[in-house]
């Protein structure tokens, strides 16, 4: 099967939402664009620009396709392989989806907590000529940098609270990083928690990750391996020095508790 015919079938799985089937017709096309030498362009690039968007838009379905799917080291490989026909700003007409799959892969640092990735990430944008003011108006990229800030700030119940909102993200994608960068978000709290306090009563702790029951609540702490008596969780920890950096941790806990009440109406 050509080329042509391979990438026909691949857009009509794609706008019928059949991920499956795409992701198996993916390899073959690959095949085919590398021995075309289509697979990686370069600056001084001399093939049609034409062809090369065509590869860029079959990459950006790879990409879409492998995040519908939940594959996170395909999709993290095709942004990879994204990035160097992205750069090519002189060269090809910037695609409509570029910003959409960059935030996507930006949120996925988020999930990870390479926070350093992310910001190196952000700086990439200086090369396409954008602002910091251009992306912060971005429909996409705004929310990235949006749960970015807030999680530097310790400011997690905003990022909760736009995630349970059910909020009308641009893309549906966007909602495929809920469970993950929620849990990315507990982790966070709990290893600050732990650090900065000896006990915590349990209610408190709910409120605190975000948690809808005290089942999960039990769950979380059997994950933690912490200490439950009589509604008191017990951390292990050690608090002969506080010095600083404990100082912020135990600061982000109680901003994180002044919301308690607020969270508990939306728990």
């Amino acid at each position: 099967m050509s080329l042509e015919e391979l990438t026909t079938k691949l857009t009509a799985y794609f706008n019928a939402d059949d991920y499956d089937s795409c992701s198996k017709i993916l390899p073959l096309i690959k095949i085919e664009l590398i021995k075309n030498n289509l697979l990686i362009p370069s600056l001084t690039t001399k093939k049609n620009p034409n062809d090369l968007i065509i590869t860029r838009s079959i990459l950006e379905i790879g990409a879409l396709v492998s995040i519908n799917l939940l594959n996170l080291k395909d999709f993290s490989n095709y942004i990879t392989q994204l990035k160097t026909f992205y750069d090519l700003v002189n060269i090809l007409p910037e695609s409509q989806n570029k910003n959409k799959l960059l935030s996507l892969y930006l949120l996925l640092l988020l999930t990870q907590g390479d926070l350093a990735l992310f910001h190196i990430e952000l700086e990439r944008f200086n090369n396409f000529g954008l602002s910091v003011d251009e992306l912060e108006r971005d429909e996409f990229l705004s929310i990235p940098i949006k749960f970015e800030k807030w999680i530097i700030d310790g400011s997690f119940n905003k990022v909760y609270e736009l995630l349970s909102s059910k909020h009308n993200f641009p893309c549906k994608e966007f909602n495929l990083f809920e469970k993950d960068l929620l849990d990315s978000i507990r982790l966070t709290i709990a290893t600050n928690i732990e650090s900065g306090y000896p006990s915590l009563p349990l209610e408190n702790l709910k409120l605190l990750l975000f948690l809808k029951n005290l089942s999960d609540v039990n769950y979380y702490i059997d994950q933690m391996n912490w200490t439950v008596e009589n509604g008191i969780i017990y951390f292990n920890n050690n608090l002969n020095d506080l010095d600083d950096e404990i100082k912020d941790e135990k600061l982000i806990v109680k901003n994180s508790l002044g919301y308690a009440k607020e969270m508990e109406s939306i728990i």
